[in-house]
Order: C-alpha cells, then structure tokens, then sequence
C-alpha cells in the first residue's frame, strides 16, 4: 500500500481535532475507555495539538488516490510521557495515530509505522517511541507485535499509558 506523509498546517487544525473526536468514539463504542477526553478536549489537549502544528510535528496520511486516511505526530523529545529519557539523542516519538474511521482494519495503521520505522532507520535514528493507554490490550498487544517492546509505564491525569520503544 502507497502511502504519503504531508506535514500538516495551522489551517487543518480543526481538521485534527475531528481527526481525535471521531477516534474518541470509535473507542467508545468498542467500550474502551481511551480518548474520551477528546469528545469535549480540556484546554491543555486543545493546545498540546496546537502546539504540536505550530512545530510542524503533525502530519496528515494519504493513500495514492490523495484520500486522507489518517494522521500522526512525530516529535525529537517526550519528556511528557518519557520524563529525561525523553531527550535521548537520535530517537523519534509517534503520538496521535490516528486512522479514519471508514478505514480501519486495513491495515494502514501498520504501513504507517512500517513507513516510519524505515524512514527514521534511514535518516540514521536510532529508537523509535511511543506510549498506549495501558487498558486497551488490544492495542498494546499490536504494537508488541509490531516489535516495539515495553520498557515502563507513565501515568498521567487521563490514564496509565505503557511505554514502547524499537531499537531501530
């Protein structure tokens, strides 16, 4: 599957938001208790993503028919989840992947981080990061399959979030 990353801009804002809310409730009607912040965001998620645009860390996905199918953010450092081991050196963090609802179970979500993965060991990066709420199994166990491996936990207001990383 071809599949292109263009960096998002302050103009596709509200564009990320419909992105988390739609995924809010998808979650829900699985009856997971992930993201439900997202249905009425709290300030300080309003402007994490905010913040997130305005260092152009936020890329929407699409496939070769210029559909967009999904959304993700890449960030150099994570000392929200990661505390000072969100600094290391050549290491990426994905957060927010986020895939449209008419297009999961597709598999897009595991060629958007075959495609990363690939991009981030050519561009010479060494660890490839990202966190899970903890009470989503199913997820987690994807991302394990995937070959990230579990090396912590955060807990923050919304959740306790397993950590993953990949030794690229």
């Amino acid at each position: 599957m071809k599949l292109i990353f263009k960096q998002a801009v302050i103009e596709q804002f509200k564009e990320a938001l419909d992105f988390f809310r739609a995924a809010s409730l998808a979650l829900r009607e699985k009856n997971l208790s992930q993201w439900h912040y997202w249905d009425q965001p709290p300030e300080e998620k309003i402007s994490w993503v905010r913040q997130g645009f305005e260092k152009r860390e936020f890329f929407f996905v699409y496939d070769e028919s210029d559909q967009k199918v999904g959304m993700f953010r890449l960030l150099d450092t994570d000392t929200l989840y990661w505390n000072d081991r969100g600094l290391e050196n050549n290491t990426r963090y994905v957060h927010s992947l986020v895939i449209s609802r008419n297009k999961t179970g597709k598999g897009i979500g595991n060629c958007i981080l075959q495609k990363l993965r690939d991009q981030l060991k050519k561009n010479g990066i060494s660890k490839f990061r990202l966190d899970c709420d903890a009470s989503n199994k199913r997820l987690c166990k994807y991302y394990e399959d995937f070959g990230f491996k579990k090396t912590g936990e955060k807990k923050t207001e919304y959740a306790v979030n397993n950590l993953y990383e990949m030794f690229l």
